[in-house]
């Protein structure tokens, strides 16, 4: 049975997701450029829409996340959803059970540094702790393009779209992971063959609920 060049349906709602989260955000700034534009004419400094870009940034790494969550459930048999443990847990579990290690994916170093803007926006306001410091956590995350400032993660427009691609190559690169493939594949034959089923309809459930 031939594989689609994506080969489950949670890669595909995952990359809906992003390109949605993505889009709302360029809605968004457009409107706070119109109303920077206005108030500025009338001598009002307007926002600078950083916290629509965190926001947005937050949301993406989730979304990757709970892709990766959603399919080490998948390659089990289980129903898509939570996995339970922490980030680290689920690739762990993805390498020890079903030999597939995420450091294999090529935007899998470019996704760490995006992880790390997302821990720092999300714990620490946007400025790295003495620990992340020691580990080098600005140097890694200035060589995805995002600026720091004072000890805090600066997330321009740029490096905003950058996210975005980095976070949808990863997902991209995960659902064709030569060991994602061939499980996929023998999965496929035992539905084929009547002995098994997918979890849910389509060929790999589905992560609507992101």
């Amino acid at each position: 049975m031939k594989l689609d060049p994506l080969n489950f349906e949670i890669t595909e709602d995952a990359l809906e997701e992003l390109g949605s989260a993505y889009a709302r955000y360029v809605a968004t700034a457009s409107r706070v450029q119109d109303r920077f534009r206005c108030r500025h004419r009338i001598g009002v400094m307007g926002e600078d829409g950083s916290a629509d870009r965190a926001a947005c940034w937050l949301r993406m790494v989730s979304i990757v996340e709970i892709y990766v969550e959603a399919l080490l459930k998948q390659l089990a048999g289980e129903l898509p959803g939570r996995a339970p443990g922490g980030w680290s847990e689920v690739i762990g579990l993805l390498k020890r059970h079903h030999h597939v290690d995420v450091r294999d994916v090529a935007a899998w170093e470019t996704l760490e540094a995006c992880i790390l803007v997302r821990n720092a926006v999300a714990h620490g306001l946007g400025r790295f702790t003495a620990k992340q410091f020691e580990k080098a956590a600005p140097r890694k995350v200035r060589a995805i393009g995002v600026p720091v400032r004072d000890g805090a993660v600066v997330i321009t427009a740029a490096s905003l779209l950058d996210c975005a691609d980095i976070c949808r190559a990863f997902i991209a690169g995960l659902d064709v992971h030569p060991r994602v493939i061939a499980q996929a594949q023998e999965r496929l034959s035992q539905v084929s063959e009547g002995s098994e089923s997918w979890p849910t309809g389509g060929r790999g459930g589905s992560t609507r609920a992101m």
